[in-house]
């Protein structure tokens, strides 16, 4: 019989599982994960979205402001200055987004599984009780 370390990942899951955890429970911090990233996608790909309507948006006022004889194209080099800040700048807004959707996770899974411990507390002191009170009364 291998140990939960001789097979790997799989076979500490099953040691787990063996030793009175659901597959479900085990499972589930693999979904919270993978929920995370999926939120964390989404919201940057909805930032992503914003940033370019509002790069077209200004490039927009910038070609109204402009006389006629200034819009052959003069206007690119700016633009490609302010592009590599915005990069940096997005990195830093996805870094901060994903960072606060893991810990909102992170406090989400620690209440519920300080809500467990309560519930299995609360349990096991109305048994000893009963138990007590069965023996007093016996």
């Amino acid at each position: 019989m291998r140990g939960p370390t001789a097979g790997g990942p799989r076979a500490s899951a099953e040691a787990i599982v063996r030793f009175g955890e659901s597959r479900m429970s085990v499972e589930k911090p693999l979904v919270d994960v993978q929920d995370a990233n999926e939120a964390a996608a989404k919201i940057q790909a909805g930032f992503r979205g914003y940033r370019v309507r509002k790069r077209l948006q200004e490039e927009r006022r910038a070609k109204e402001q402009q006389p006629e004889e200034a819009r052959d194209g003069t206007t690119q080099e700016p633009q490609r200055r302010m592009e590599v800040p915005r990069s940096a700048l997005e990195d830093e807004s996805a870094t901060k987004i994903q960072a606060s959707v893991r810990g909102f996770l992170v406090r989400k899974r620690h209440e519920a599984e300080r809500a467990a411990a309560t519930r299995i507390q609360a349990g096991f002191r109305g048994f000893r009780t009963r138990k007590i009170l069965q023996q007093n009364g016996k």
